[in-house]
C-alpha cells in the first residue's frame, strides 16, 4: 500500500537560545533539539497519523544518536538512516533578535548528512510511498545532491507526488546565484512548492506573490 511520506535531506541538531531577543554572539545558553527542515516536515506529518520514512546520513556520534532516538520517538521509520565516521552530525545555532529576525550559524562543513550518496539510495524504498519531500539545503555540490537526483528519479518512476521546499539558507551558500539556479532547476520536478513570503523575492526577483 502506497501510504508513506518519504523525506530526504538534512537532519541536524538545532541549538535554540534559552533567552530570546539577543544576537547570537550574546546568547548565554542554548537548548538542543533535533531539527532540519525535511525532518521537521516528516515529523509533523507522522504526528498527524500518516506513516513516514526518512532518508539521511548521520555521524556515528552522540548527536546522531539523539536524532535517531527523536525520529523513533515520533514513529518515523529509521531503517533508511545511514551512519558514518567520516564526518560529524551537523549542528545549527539559531537566535531571534529583538526585531524577531532569525540569525543562523551552521557547523556543517562537511556534515555527515552531506555525505549521503546515490549509492545509498535503493529503488525499493519508494515502492510503498505516495510522496517524496526534499529541501534545497542538501543540493550543494556534494554527494547528497546526487542522492536527491536518484531519489527524485525513483519517485517519478513510481508515480509519487514530489514536494519541494526551497528553504533558502543563504549562510550555507557562498554563491547565492548558484543557489538560485539550483532552486529553479529542481522546481521543475515539484508537484508541490512550499515557499515562505520572504523567499519569493530571492527566488523570483519579485515581492508580489
Amino acid at each position: 500500500m502506497k501510504n508513506k511520506l518519504c523525506g530526504i535531506g538534512e537532519a541536524l541538531i538545532d541549538f535554540i537560545p534559552e533567552v530570546k531577543g539577543q544576537r547570537l554572539k550574546d546568547v548565554p545558553s542554548f537548548k538542543r533539539v533535533a531539527g532540519g527542515a525535511p525532518a521537521n516536515v516528516v515529523g509533523a506529518v507522522t504526528k498527524l497519523g500518516i506513516p513516514s520514512k526518512f532518508l539521511t546520513k548521520l555521524g556515528d556520534d552522540p548527536f546522531g544518536d539523539k536524532i535517531v532516538n527523536e525520529l523513533i520517538g515520533f514513529g518515523i521509520n529509521t531503517d533508511y538512516v545511514k551512519r558514518t565516521n567520516a564526518a560529524n552530525t551537523s549542528l545549527a545555532f539559531v537566535a531571534l533578535d529583538e526585531n524577531a529576525n532569525r540569525e543562523f550559524s551552521f557547523y556543517r562543513n562537511m556534515g555527515a548528512d552531506m555525505l549521503m550518496s546515490e549509492d545509498d539510495i535503493d529503488k525499493n524504498w519508494f515502492m510503498d510511498a505516495y510522496a517524496l519531500h526534499f529541501c534545497s539545503v542538501s543540493l550543494g555540490d556534494f554527494p547528497m545532491r546526487r542522492a536527491h537526483n536518484k531519489a527524485i528519479k525513483y519517485a517519478k518512476e513510481n508515480g509519487l507526488i514530489v514536494s519541494f521546499d526551497p528553504n533558502v539558507r543563504l549562510p550555507l551558500f557562498d554563491d547565492h546565484e548558484y543557489l538560485k539556479n539550483v532552486i529553479h532547476e529542481y522546481i521543475q520536478y515539484a508537484d508541490i512548492l512550499k515557499i515562505s513570503d520572504e523567499e519569493v523575492e530571492f527566488i523570483f526577483g519579485n515581492k508580489d506573490i
